[in-house]
């Protein structure tokens, strides 16, 4: 598949779900940092600190990870195609994990945690608009 259509495939889901389903928001995720994986250097410091904010959600949210796999050709994040579906993905992210944080029927340290992540976001994704 092209990454770009799994970035675009992602984003609808999580638009049109958010994140209520905890391994679509992990590999919505990991597909995310596979820009960052196989690139040499990115663009610009705003785009390590993009990397960083996914990488350190990922981690904080799903320490134990679920058996995802993920078939998509290496992206390159020097593309602007890429680029910009990064900042959607990014952007659904940060807007799926803020409503999570409002629903009073989750543990206040997860509500925490998912509100924690999409300022986090939010903030690494402003610094790139």
């Amino acid at each position: 598949m092209n990454y770009i259509t799994a970035l675009e495939q992602a984003i609808t889901r999580l638009e049109a779900r958010g994140v209520n389903d905890e391994t679509e928001a992990q590999a919505s995720l990991r597909l995310a940092c596979l820009a960052f994986d196989d690139s040499p250097s990115v663009p610009a410091q705003q785009w390590a600190l993009l990397g960083f904010e996914l990488l350190t959600a990922l981690a904080d949210l799903y320490p134990d990870p679920a058996p995802i796999s993920i078939a998509a050709l290496s992206p390159s994040i020097t593309s602007t195609s890429t680029q910009q579906a990064l900042i959607r993905l990014a952007s659904a992210l940060a807007t799926g994990y803020d409503r999570a944080s409002a629903q009073p029927e989750l543990p206040t340290q997860r509500r925490f945690a998912y509100a924690a992540t999409a300022a986090r976001l939010n903030a690494a994704v402003r610094g790139l608009v």
